[in-house]
């Protein structure tokens, strides 16, 4: 999970960027609105965006009204960051879909309860390990065993997915989704339930420019559950240090 910085002003942006990596946020830093979009195009894991306001050529509220446009964009939460303090910009971004305001310069204590504020109300990507190990009765090989396997499907699907945006397939209603709505319960994956729920209602009605947005949307949410997955499991070499390092705890 990545919070995306816009901010041309070079110190702003590295304040902002200093006191959110000290607390385990990971930043990707854009010094003018159309870098933001070319970050958001091509970086899934984008969760949260803070954009300055006044930058040339795009604003922030013009960027904004941009990023509530595109449906694989729409629902990041924004915070907008400003040195103006009067209540018709502040409404004005509001309006436009900005989750929270701060006023510049940023406190510290004011940046991390609002990016914990915005953050809180993000549904998670998955459920903790151990409680879904716990909930369906399996031990940690076979839950990550079954999360290769997943993540393989993934892998597929969103192999489709990117060849049917760029119009190399069928029609997206012959996407098998069934699949991945059935096994996203053992991870505990509900966000992806939702939205496959809703991809399925939307695409059924035959509008290719609904189908479009749509599996943009999709082919994001897969692309993020697929890096929280792989992040989730252990590989070969460090499952060989847990494992030496038990036995020599054992010796």
């Amino acid at each position: 999970m990545s919070i995306l910085i816009v901010e041309d002003n070079s110190i702003s942006a590295k304040v902002l960027e200093f006191n959110l990596q000290k607390n385990a946020y990971q930043t990707i830093v854009a010094q003018s609105a159309k870098e933001a979009l070319e970050h958001l195009t091509t970086a899934h894991q984008i969760r949260l965006i803070i954009a300055d306001i006044m930058m040339p050529e795009m604003d922030g509220l013009e960027l904004l009204s941009k990023i509530k446009e595109q449906p694989e964009w729409k629902d990041i939460p924004v915070i907008m960051c400003s040195s103006l303090a009067d209540m018709e910009t502040v409404k004005e971004a509001m309006r436009a879909g900005c989750r929270h305001y701060l006023i510049k310069p940023v406190k510290k204590e004011q940046l991390l309860a609002k990016v914990r504020e915005a953050l809180d109300n993000e549904k998670p990507i998955l459920d903790e390990k151990r409680e879904m190990i716990s909930q369906f009765g399996l031990d940690e090989k076979t839950h990550d065993e079954l999360t290769r396997i997943f993540t393989s499907m993934l892998d597929d699907r969103i192999a489709w997915l990117e060849k049917r945006i760029e119009g190399k397939t069928e029609a997206a209603r012959s996407l098998d989704l069934l699949d991945l709505l059935e096994n996203a319960v053992y991870f505990g994956a509900e966000r992806l339930r939702s939205l496959l729920e809703e991809f399925t209602a939307k695409t059924g009605k035959g509008d290719d420019k609904i189908i479009d947005s749509e599996c943009r949307l999709l082919l994001r949410e897969l692309k993020v559950l697929k890096d929280a997955l792989i992040l989730s499991t252990p590989n070969e070499t460090q499952r060989m240090e847990k494992k030496n390092k038990k036995e020599d705890s054992e010796k």
